[in-house]
């Protein structure tokens, strides 16, 4: 009677309980199954009993169902999870734990108890797609993101600061952070680590490649769920373009008003100077042929005509005239150059090289202002070569002509790309030229040559970015220097 009463009452418990409990016998098929494990899939008792287990499995699981229950069969509790079907077909998450039933030793049958984990695979699929979700916005930003962990190494590294930095995700991960930014940078970056509101900041990196990058940043440290600080992201965004063009800007008001300076001041000097020059000249003619005060007039003419030749050279600076474009070869140009040109370049020792791409060599110009670019270019590079070396004209289609932003000055052409373009490259084999000088070379009156005025470059430059064109300078000291011109070959829509 005592053992009837227990049974009822296991049945009873078992018959209630909330997890899904059922039996199999030796061959796996069902032979008891409770009221839960029927709701759960939606089955009656009749589409269970006398049903094999994996019968039911769906097919994905299958194979690891049938693992465990034949280990379970030889004598081993086991637990995994699977998926069932329902009586529409579709899949219900559950976790089973089987144990074998012995009886004289021999495992005759099993016990398995399941439990429904349907709500907790549903949250996990979301977390899994918002994890996905916000790494794939992360992966799309055009901005770099990087984040660190509390020993300023690299946890993150998103495709942003890939192709920013040139570096690969995965060679970078758990790197030191200045490993990567340069320690002056990242002591920059880092300064107010511990803020919640970390202002704007720029500094300037270094890529993989060496090229010099400048970023602008912003720091806000990475909290966990109960606000403690687990770490650091850094969001930056490379701004080198950004930052020629606020040089370009500032370049061209100092030309605006330094023109406006110039043209004042020599308007002014040049009436006194034919003053003095016309009244010298009265003074040679009073004097005898062989009265020496006679050699000191002349050189007071030739100065006077030193000083008119600087102020023709303000003039065509501070008011040039429009160019006048028509299709030209730089062929042509060239050798009208060479012939001003060409007995210094011997005297100097100096080799000179021409090639051109004669499907790309026209460009829409003008002339004679071209022709005034490429003599400047030339002379600049016979002064640099004092002790010989190669000089070499490229013609052809454009490259990229940009691509250091350190060492580039360059204007801004009506259209963004350099298809229509020729590239007219000069280079010399010269000392080169310091990269603190490299900033300036555009700038009115810099010079670092004793007798030099500082205006040719920036006529060179003034010339070109009326062309439309653009202008680059890569040099190394003790290389040689390398200036590239970008000019239509046609007339560009406005």
């Amino acid at each position: 009677m005592m053992n009837e009463l227990m049974r009822l009452n296991y049945q009873t418990l078992i018959e209630n309980v909330h997890d899904l409990v059922f039996t199999l016998n030796g061959n796996g098929e069902f032979t008891y199954v409770n009221p839960r494990l029927a709701e759960f899939t939606g089955r009656g008792k009749t589409d269970w009993l006398g049903n094999r287990y994996d019968h039911l499995i769906y097919d994905e699981d299958l194979l690891s169902a049938r693992e465990n229950l034949e280990k379970t069969f030889q004598g081993q509790t086991r637990s995994f999870e699977a998926r069932m079907q329902n009586r529409d077909g579709t899949a219900v998450y559950f976790s089973t734990n089987l144990t074998p039933i012995l009886e004289s030793g021999e495992v005759v049958g099993i016990v398995g108890i399941s439990r429904d984990i349907n709500e907790r695979m549903k949250l996990q699929q979301e977390l899994t797609e918002l994890k996905n979700f916000n790494e794939s916005i992360i992966e799309s930003m055009q901005s770099g993101l990087i984040t660190l962990d509390l020993n300023e190494r690299i946890m993150s590294f998103n495709s942003g600061a890939q192709e920013a930095l040139e570096y690969k995700s995965a060679e970078v991960r758990g790197m030191p952070v200045c490993d990567i930014l340069g320690k002056d940078a990242t002591d920059v970056i880092l300064k107010h680590n511990g803020s919640t509101s970390v202002p704007k900041r720029e500094v300037t990196v270094f890529t993989k490649s060496g090229r010099e990058v400048h970023i602008g940043f912003t720091v806000t440290p990475r909290l966990d769920d109960e606000g403690n600080k687990v770490g650091t992201i850094i969001s930056f965004k490379d701004i080198s373009q950004i930052k020629s063009m606020q040089a370009e800007v500032i370049r061209m008001d100092r030309l605006a008003s330094l023109g406006v300076l110039v043209s004042g001041i020599a308007h002014e000097i040049r009436n006194p100077l034919a003053g003095i020059k016309t009244i010298t000249q009265t003074l040679e003619e009073e004097l005898g042929g062989d009265d020496e005060r006679k050699i000191k007039l002349e050189r007071i003419v030739r100065q006077v005509n030193r000083l008119d030749e600087l102020l023709k050279t303000f003039f065509d600076y501070v008011k040039p005239r429009p160019p006048m474009r028509k299709i030209h070869h730089v062929r042509d140009i060239a050798h009208e150059v060479l012939t001003l040109v060409d007995k210094k370049i011997a005297e100097n020792k100096i080799s000179w090289h021409e090639n051109y791409d004669e499907n790309h060599s026209y460009v829409f110009a003008d002339f004679h202002q071209i022709q005034q670019v490429v003599l400047n270019l030339i002379l600049n590079a016979i002064d640099a070569m004092e002790d010989g070396g190669q000089l070499t004209l490229m013609v052809g289609p454009s490259g990229k002509v940009d691509s250091d932003g350190k060492r580039t000055n360059k204007s801004n052409p009506k259209q963004n790309e350099n298809n229509g373009f020729v590239e007219i490259s000069l280079t010399d084999t010269g000392v080169g030229i310091k990269d603190k000088d490299l900033e300036n070379i555009f700038n009115p009156f810099f010079t670092t040559k004793s007798k030099g005025t500082g205006l040719g470059l920036s006529i060179v430059y003034r010339i070109v970015n009326d062309h439309d064109g653009k202008i680059s300078v890569n040099s190394t000291v003790g290389v040689g220097t390398t200036i590239s011109i970008l000019l239509p070959s046609k007339e560009l829509e406005t």
